[in-house]
């Protein structure tokens, strides 16, 4: 089976992509199985209520129906994957029998149930064991799937290791077999979220704390947030364990700090109730912020964003070294430009602000005619001249087109420098020539040139712009990402709209820190609504808030 699969995708590769090499195309391939097709909402509702509901098993007919019945209504479901699909419906955590009963219904008529099938039983074994303890004899059966699953080849895929991984972290005394699968999913890919998260959850859950943080610093290594459920079985071993409440609890404060991590309300309806059962050791309120960024709760101000003079310095330099010296800048322009840019900087600096010209004037629509682009910029740039600002303001030659009567406001009202306009060649649909096409729609070209003026002018300079630096913060590195986000919070201005009048609206840099911080012996913990595994990127002021003292 391993080696038809094989077979199949290198075939499916040759047609569609003649040009690649089959084995490079056939890796990328192999990395994760195609997953299977969706049935509709409606759809998959209407067969549920017909077979599952309130069922703990159906007859031979009715198992016979139920596979005819999608193997005939939908294309993309066969002989060789309907099992796995049927599994896949009865994947509730309450309905472990049913899809136990539909393994059995395939054995008894002799058939032996496939690899994805076994998999998806996995879960649902899983589902259940995070609503109750499993029985000795179903962790048994656990077990025995395993067994079978990993007897069938040396080296298993990633998809096969997780459903391995779920279904053992389900067991008392084998979870531990998970940790080496975990390992074999990155010969071929890197794991999911869900598994590590499941790993790490177990390894809290019984005490192993030093294998739960590791994965932790792993996962978010690769930029991966951990789900809800680890920090749950971490305050649940807290709660069992109060001589570790304070060691572990500061511990991962500190991790959602270093991290920029919110938590989900649902894991802030924990610690509130863990504080209920600590209440000698721990006190946690719900709280909001007020003006200003003091708490209404214990009346303290959050802690000033800024981060110190030396903080400062190691950023700038390293700044210039990973991102300006690496390709950013000479990548989309010439060591004449980029000497004659910083010659600017260093006759014309300091600035209040730092303006990203065509970032602006974009910011509103791209289609926009040159005249009212003009008029938007120099909107910005009285925004900052009525509170007696220094500007520089950077774009590129082409805008020396637009406007004459709104660009000569900007030049009569701050530093200019114009680099040059970008090209990029394409070929004639009709010609087959190359042609070179100015390429003035791009936000994030000036950004090194934003970011470069800006911490050259130094520590009090602001800079405006709507970008929000994802690259530049990730070549920066873990260690120094932090720092500068910290930094683009308290220094970024941009703008929300224009109002039809032509008055606009302008966010403000938020001053103090809006991540999870002490002030004092009190810990501030800001709340979002719900999971997501993005990492946050923009910087909005939290409407939930912890107060916590421990």
């Amino acid at each position: 089976m391993y080696n038809l699969r094989l077979l199949r995708q290198l075939r499916y590769s040759s047609v569609i992509c003649n040009s690649t090499p089959p084995l490079r195309f056939l890796a990328s391939q192999h990395k994760r199985r195609p997953q299977l097709g969706v049935v509709k909402s409606n759809q998959l509702e209407q067969l549920k209520a017909n077979f599952f509901d309130s069922r703990n098993e159906l007859n031979d007919d009715e198992w016979q129906s139920l596979r005819h019945t999608l193997i005939d209504s939908y294309k993309y479901i066969d002989a060789h994957n309907v099992d796995a699909y049927i599994i896949g419906l009865c994947g509730g955590a309450e309905q472990l029998q049913l899809a136990k009963s539909y393994v059995k219904f395939l054995k008894d008529q002799g058939k032996q149930p496939n690899g994805a099938t076994l998999g998806r039983l996995l879960r649902v074994y899983s589902a259940a064991h995070g609503t109750r303890t499993l029985s000795d004899a179903e962790q048994s059966e656990i077990l025995s799937i395993c067994d079978t699953l990993r007897g069938a080849h040396d080296v298993l895929d990633a998809t096969s290791c997780e459903h391995l991984i779920h279904g053992l972290v389900a067991t008392k005394q084998h979870w531990q077999q998970a940790v080496p699968l975990l390992e074999m999913m990155k010969l071929t890919s890197s794991p999911t979220i869900a598994a590590y998260s499941v790993l790490a959850a177990k390894a809290f859950c019984v005490g192993d704390t030093e294998l739960a943080w590791r994965l932790l610093e792993e996962m978010l290594t690769l930029r991966k947030l951990p789900k809800c459920e680890v920090y749950i079985s971490l305050l649940d071993y807290i709660a069992e364990n109060s001589s570790k409440l304070c060691t572990q609890l500061e511990r991962l404060l500190r991790f959602l700090e270093h991290h920029d991590i919110l938590i989900s309300a649902k894991v802030g309806t924990r610690l509130l109730a863990l504080a209920q059962q600590q209440p000698k050791h721990l006190q946690v309120t719900a709280t909001r912020l007020e003006r200003m960024g003091r708490c209404a709760n214990c009346e303290q101000h959050l802690e000033r964003v800024a981060i110190s003079d030396a903080q400062f310095e190691q950023l700038r330099d390293s700044f210039l070294e990973k991102v300006l010296v690496g390709q950013d800048v000479f990548q989309k322009s010439t060591p004449e430009e980029v000497a004659r840019f910083k010659q600017h900087v260093e006759q014309s600096a300091p600035y209040d602000c730092v303006i990203d010209g065509l970032n602006v004037a974009y910011s509103t629509g791209v289609k926009k005619p040159p005249e009212q682009l003009a008029k938007l910029l120099a909107t910005v740039v009285r925004y900052f001249k009525e509170r007696r600002k220094r500007v520089l303001v950077l774009g590129r030659q082409h805008m020396r087109n637009w406007s004459k009567q709104a660009m000569h406001y900007v030049h009569s009202n701050a530093s200019v420098f114009f680099t040059n306009n970008l090209y990029v060649k394409v070929n004639s649909i009709r010609t087959t020539k190359p042609k070179l096409l100015m390429y003035n729609i791009n936000r994030s070209q000036d950004d090194p040139f934003l970011l470069y003026a800006t911490l050259r002018s130094g520590q009090e300079t602001d800079f405006f712009s709507r970008d929000l630096m994802r690259s530049h913060a990730f070549l920066l590195g873990n260690e120094l990402k932090p720092i500068f986000r910290r930094w683009q919070q308290e220094h970024q201005y941009s703008l929300v709209t224009q109002t039809q009048t032509g008055k606009i609206i302008v966010k403000e840099p938020i001053r103090y820190r809006l991540s999870v911080h002490q002030v004092g012996n009190v810990w501030h913990v800001p709340c979002c609504e719900s999971y997501t595994p993005q990492m946050p990127e923009s910087f909005e002021v939290p409407q939930r808030w912890l107060c916590l003292n421990i």
